[in-house]
């Protein structure tokens, strides 16, 4: 899968965390497009796992499109621009 960018949002880099703490991870692809949401994630998660990248995760993807709508409203989106790490 080619992806545009990877903006991972993580409580434990903020310092607002629990030991339960989940990894919101946003992901930015063109290959998004035309794919129900929850494949998209699916087939993040099946990347991860297969990179043997383990942990508890909510993913959220979008296309760039989305992703710009997405920046201007309120939300998780906007909280990981101000707060997150971007990690590719």
């Amino acid at each position: 899968m080619q992806t545009e960018a990877w903006a991972l949002k993580i409580a434990r880099a903020i310092r607002d965390y629990l030991k339960d703490s989940d990894y919101d991870i946003i992901v930015v692809s063109e290959a998004f497009k035309g794919k129900h949401f929850t494949e998209r994630s699916s087939e993040v998660l099946r990347v991860l796992l297969s990179s043997g990248v383990i942990g508890d995760f909510e993913i959220l993807c979008y296309t760039p499109e989305e992703f710009e709508r997405k920046k201007k409203a309120c939300g998780i989106v906007r909280e990981a621009l101000r707060e997150g790490i971007i990690i590719a």
